[in-house]
């Protein structure tokens, strides 16, 4: 399981922030949280890193979505690193 925490900005549109809010809202595998200001933090669970990436990217693209930002992302599940 890859767990990645974000903070997305959306735009200072009433109507086109409100749709931002509700394409994030559908999306399963986000657990959106409380909206400050213009930044939405959101913690994004995926089954591997090329999911992730591919819902960062589909997340950027949303209309009202003006930049996704990674806070954090859970390196446990990887395999170590050998030397």
């Amino acid at each position: 399981m890859n767990v990645s925490s974000l903070v997305i900005t959306i735009v200072d549109n009433a109507l086109e922030s409100r749709i931002a809010e509700d394409a994030l809202a559908d999306i399963p595998c986000l657990e959106v949280g409380q909206k400050h200001g213009y930044k939405i933090p959101v913690v994004l669970e995926t089954k591997d890193e090329s999911d992730a990436r591919d819902w960062f990217h589909q997340i950027s693209q949303l209309p009202g979505v003006l930049k996704v930002e990674v806070a954090f992302v859970s390196f446990e599940d990887l395999d170590p690193v050998e030397y």
